[in-house]
């Protein structure tokens, strides 16, 4: 489950709050609300100035309604998106604990995704929802202003999701489309109208709940003065108690209601106890209570008990936990009780905060300590909460309070800390405002004093790293290499956050350079080092980029051993960021390679959709290609060009261009799947390379589109630029390309057959260490007679019979393309067993046990299991008694 910030109010915010003592009965409302509920309506709105009693409601309807009810009391910093969508997954998850699990990685590695994807998540996991819709209750929802947040949940409510009735309780009308949900009785709306007390509604408030001897005159009158509001009746009420002539007191009644409030504000304080006056009036700073606090602020010693009497008083007071350990004053009362502080003692404000900034700072509640502290005007340690916590905050989804934070410092604060520079400049780069990081440079860089003492060196170490992060992302690699290799030299040997940031920029940039070497050397040394740092963001992106480079190589094996690790370890510590999505893409395109079709499809689907819920782009669209060519090969062409419609619009939104050759190549192939020629011209001339132009690892995916449809045409150029591919890719270590590049060319030189044969036995030779499959089948027929010619190695004859088994050639079909025929699937080859994997199968077929195997065999009971999921995944099979029977059928036992 997601665990929101400040987890010692975690309780309070996502549980309802308990209703007033006495609290007035409203059944003509409850009712309302259940029909709406029943008729199956999205959304409740209950809607209406401060002081109608619109939360009481919602808290008298939670208790009583039939279905799982998520609670979220809303306040001015949830108006964030990240931060809103911590909470809201986590109110939900009260109800179902099971929903949001894809998202809490996601949200913890501080990044909300994009509203349509976050809503498409949200509504597949509600859909699974069991107990019936979640009534969700969003309270004090007038606080959301944001547009994200407003596009989320007009993507949930648009889709009329079955599992969720989400109600807001709101003092006035959200953005959101109620003229169209009301057009389509798709709302349920409770207005101030709706929420007035009526005479008897008002006589069961005073005279029942608040003991009060009034006539029905008196009734009359106090309902008509305040219109049946709710709080002006409630204060009323208390300005009454006690009073020998209530009669005479109601009839002074008169003027605007903001007159009657202030005027009975007074009254009702002035009829409290000296200390209590006091109380109330000291901590009407705090958004919540409780006795400790309290204690702090006030000098008391008592606060606990007077706090739970005030509350049985019914004086203003909510109690947030069913333990009423937790409370806050009504919104309306806690304004007017500031006023008369600053009326009455300004001098005391500075002081009341300062000492709650250093109660929260000492329980952990970083971010109300700095807003106290920000109050009292104590700059000394707003900033040394920030460099202290500015890092935590950020993920736990406080980015725009720490840019209210930051903007609201003084200028000669902020250019004191060369912590806080630093930090605010990670944050602006990790979420891409490249021009933001500039001037934190340059203020970094001028704060920077001259030394060699270990902080000055380390401050030192750290600038450059990040100067050598923003270099790469901005495509200046020489300039970011040499920043990379200046703070390495420098930074201590036991600051290994610093030492992991500056690695990933140095293979960043030697990728990017087609170093495979370098860039190897420095992402191992950065993953190594963030993940003893405990830096699961950097060493999250120094996986992918191995992980992906790999694959571009032809590495399969290295891409699928750091990929499949890196998501094992960090999905069962759930701490996995975002960038997991682009590590299942490519241990999905490494499997596809090695022909484990349902593995591959596993992890592309996966692949896809987290890195849409990470909102990125770029892995997105890689990942999507990767699918495009598995459902072409089963022959669903439908399905191809929809993920290629998606990663084009993707692309069109925003992406690095590195993706887009991958996206025209795939776009080009599945043309020329079609017989459409023209088309695949069409999108090559759009990619704006000539085919003549220099080979390199930039344009090689383009090449290898411009070869296809030579070699489709017949045209005069195809052998040359088959040549130039293959000399190309060969110069650059690149095998992936080279094996394509000479399978093609084997085609193109069937004649004679020697020539063909020779490419073709340089492409087995570069397949086999890193077990090519895929590549030869997806040339089809063509190639496959060739190969067949040729008499193909052991490692590739012996599956060949078993990829023609019809229980296999059924199975792949079946969860690909079920409409493809087996003529039309053609021959295939499927990967062979290991020498290992067959002595666990045999073993299996013996029946022992996990445990017995891995004791026979001396390796780890998890090794066993890694080689049972391969074996399931090779034979198409996902128990042991079918690999049993179909190793059997395949003579391989």
């Amino acid at each position: 489950m997601i665990t929101p910030p400040q987890s010692h109010l975690v309780v309070a915010r996502l549980r309802r709050p308990i209703a007033p003592p006495r609290a007035v009965a409203r059944p003509g409302l409850i009712a309302r609300l259940n029909e709406g509920l029943a008729a199956g309506r999205p959304l409740t709105l209950i809607a209406a100035p401060a002081g109608y009693g619109k939360t009481t409601l919602a808290v008298q309807w939670a208790a009583q309604v039939n279905h799982p009810v998520a609670w979220l009391s809303l306040d001015e910093a949830d108006d964030d998106p990240l931060r809103f969508c911590t909470y809201f997954v986590a109110a939900l998850q009260t109800a179902a604990p099971s929903l949001g699990a894809e998202l809490t990685p996601v949200l913890a590695a501080g990044q909300p995704p994009p509203p349509a994807a976050l809503a498409a998540a949200l509504l597949n996991d509600l859909a699974a929802v069991e107990a019936g819709p979640i009534l969700c209750i969003l309270d004090d929802f007038h606080v959301i202003q944001d547009p994200f947040i407003l596009a989320l949940l007009e993507n949930l409510l648009m889709h009329q999701p079955t599992g969720l009735h989400l109600a807001l309780v709101t003092r006035e009308d959200p953005a959101l489309p109620l003229a169209r949900l009301r057009a389509r009785n798709q709302l349920t709306e409770v207005r101030a109208a709706d929420l007035r007390f009526s005479q008897a509604e008002a006589a069961a408030l005073l005279r029942d709940g608040m003991g009060l001897s009034l006539t029905d005159p008196d009734l009359a009158h106090l309902a008509e003065r305040t219109e049946g509001w709710v709080a002006g009746l409630h204060l009323a009420g208390l300005s009454l108690q006690g009073r020998s002539d209530p009669s005479t007191f109601v009839q002074t009644l008169s003027g605007s209601h903001r007159f009657i409030l202030s005027y009975l504000t007074e009254e009702v304080l002035a009829r409290q106890p000296g200390d209590v006056q006091e109380f109330l009036l000291q901590t009407s700073i705090l958004d919540r209570l409780t006795g400790d606090l309290c204690d702090a602020v006030t000098g008391r010693r008592n606060s606990a008990a007077l706090l739970e009497r005030l509350f049985t008083a019914n004086l203003f007071l909510i109690s947030e936990d069913d333990e009423a350990r937790w409370y806050r004053y009504h919104r309306l009362f806690a304004g007017l009780l500031q006023s008369q502080l600053r009326r009455r003692s300004p001098e005391q404000m500075a002081e009341l905060h300062r000492r709650a900034g250093l109660w929260h700072a000492a329980h952990n509640s970083p971010a109300a300590a700095i807003d106290h502290a920000l109050a009292a005007g104590d700059y000394r340690r707003v900033v040394e909460w920030l460099e202290r916590s500015a890092w935590a905050l950020l993920n736990q989804g406080y980015a725009r309070k720490l840019e209210a934070w930051w903007h609201a410092l003084p200028p000669e604060h902020r250019s004191r800390s060369l912590r806080l520079t630093l930090d605010f400049g990670w944050m602006r780069l990790l979420r891409g405002a490249l021009e933001q990081v500039e001037p934190l440079l340059e203020q970094a860089e001028a704060s920077l004093t001259v030394g060699d003492s270990d902080e000055q060196v380390a401050g030192r170490a750290e600038w450059l790293a990040l100067r050598a992060n923003w270099l790469q992302a901005g495509g200046r690699h020489a300039e970011a290499i040499e920043a990379a290799h200046q703070a390495l030299e420098i930074v201590p040997s036991k600051d290994l956050r610093v030492i992991g940031l500056a690695s990933l920029a140095l293979g960043g940039a030697y990728r990017q350079l087609a170093n495979f070497e370098r860039s190897e050397t420095a992402l191992r040394r950065a993953i190594q080092a963030s993940r003893n740092a405990g830096d699961r963001v950097t060493e999250t992106l120094a996986t992918a980029h191995l992980a992906l480079m790999a694959t571009q190589y032809g590495r399969l094996r290295l891409a699928a051993s750091v990929a499949a690790e890196a998501i094992q370890r960090l999905t069962e510590a759930h701490t996995a960021p975002p960038i997991l999505g682009a590590l299942h893409g490519a241990l999905g395109r490494v499997y596809y390679e090695w022909n484990d079709l349902q593995a591959a499809q596993d992890h592309l689907e996966r692949g896809v959709r987290l890195s849409a819920l990470a909102g990125h782009n770029a892995s997105t669209i890689y990942t999507l290609c990767a699918l495009a060519r598995l459902f072409q090969a089963a022959g669903a062409l439908e399905e191809a060009s929809r993920c290629l419609d998606e990663a084009a619009a993707l692309l069109a939104q925003g992406a690095p261009g590195w993706v887009r050759p991958e996206l025209i190549a795939r776009q080009v192939g599945l043309a020329l799947a079609q017989g459409d020629a023209a088309t695949a011209e069409m999108r090559l001339r759009a990619g704006g390379l000539d085919p003549d132009a220099p080979v390199n690892d930039h344009t090689e995916a383009l090449h290898l589109a411009w070869l296809r449809l030579f070699l489709v045409r017949g045209d005069a150029r195809t052998a040359d630029l088959a040549q130039r591919i293959i000399a190309a890719a060969e110069a650059g270590g690149r095998q992936a390309a080279l094996i394509q590049a000479l399978l093609l060319a084997a085609q193109l030189e069937a004649d004679p057959p020697s020539r063909a044969a020779a490419h073709l036995r340089r492409a087995l030779a570069l397949a086999e260490p890193e077990g090519f499959v895929r590549v030869f089948l997806d040339e089809g027929p063509t190639l496959a007679a060739l190969l067949q010619q040729l008499g193909p190695p052991s490692w590739l004859a012996h599956v060949i019979p078993a990829a023609r088994h019809p229980s296999l050639q059924e199975k792949a079909m079946a969860s690909l393309a079920p409409e493809r025929t087996e003529a039309q699937w053609g021959d295939a080859l499927f990967e062979p067993l290991s020498a290992r994997e067959t002595e666990v199968l045999r073993l299996l077929a013996e029946g022992l046990t996990y445990a017995e195997i891995a004791e026979r065999l001396v390796v780890s009971l998890n090794t066993v299991r890694f080689h049972v999921k391969e074996i399931y995944g090779k034979l198409g099979v996902n128990r042991r008694t079918q690999a049993v029977r179909q190793a059997q059928e395949l003579g391989l036992l």
